[in-house]
């Protein structure tokens, strides 16, 4: 069991490193970052104009907690679709190019072990920007910031799975990157369900979707209640499904082809 946690450690420190030398990969993790500064901007001027046309303050209150739900649940979004999306199916792809993974594997590094040190490294990532995008945001106080970033981790998980599959379908960074763009729209998605009815109802059942529905109770004071079973149990399904598929697609990464 020690041995094992050594291991994952050490590859987990290795992706880390390759993670922060890869200039591509620093442009996806501050993507999300950079819009969530403009979007501070933006939303400001929003907020204003809301305030002084409003009829009443309950009314112009309720306006600027729709605006900031949006904004972090957004923010959310962005780092998932662009650092998860891009990290795993990149990173795999990359590994089996240079025939990293093989070896590894003839390193007596398990395929698991593999697996769990880049999804490890890509949540920590995803986390650490979402982070900074909160208090860029500034839409609530500290308290709500852990909160937040667990939901944010739900969120992410069956993209994690998502990735780790298409990671281990991909057959080099040039397929990687065909098959990241489905992660990358997926997770975006619940940004343009607030625009229509019909859309917000479909967002809805992704696992981005539901995060953003729990985002939202969460900036109610609501979060706890049992509104919130619904969207759980939709991340619930797709975390299983994703990991059911993952497992029968497993042996790829192993064999390293």
């Amino acid at each position: 069991m020690n041995a094992a946690v050594r291991k994952i450690g050490a590859l987990a420190q290795k992706d880390a490193v390759d993670l922060a030398k890869n200039p591509s990969m620093a442009v996806c993790m501050l993507m999300p970052v950079g819009f969530a500064v403009l979007f501070r901007f933006l939303a400001g001027s929003v907020t204003e104009r809301i305030a002084a046309e409003s009829a009443s303050a309950a009314l112009a209150d309720r306006a600027a907690g729709v605006v900031s739900s949006f904004l972090l649940s957004s923010a959310f979004c962005m780092s998932i679709g662009m650092i998860v999306g891009m990290v795993i199916v990149y990173g795999i792809a990359e590994e089996k190019e240079k025939h990293t993974l093989r070896t590894l594997m003839l390193a007596n590094v398990s395929a698991g072990q593999v697996a769990v040190a880049r999804a490890l490294v890509t949540l920590a990532a995803t986390l650490a920007v979402a982070a900074a995008c909160y208090l860029v945001l500034g839409v609530s106080g500290p308290e709500l910031l852990l909160p937040g970033l667990a939901l944010c981790a739900l969120g992410a998980v069956p993209f994690l799975l998502l990735s780790l599959v298409l990671g281990l379908a991909a057959r080099d960074q040039m397929t990687a990157g065909m098959y990241s763009v489905p992660v990358v729209l997926l997770a975006l998605a619940p940004m343009f369900g607030m625009y229509s009815e019909t859309a917000a109802r479909v967002t809805a059942l992704l696992p981005t979707g539901a995060m953003d529905t729990l985002v939202r109770f969460m900036m109610e004071g609501r979060l706890f209640t049992s509104d919130s079973l619904a969207p759980l149990a939709v991340i619930a399904a797709w975390t299983v499904a994703g990991a059911v598929v993952f497992k029968l697609l497993f042996q790829r990464l192993a064999q390293d082809n």
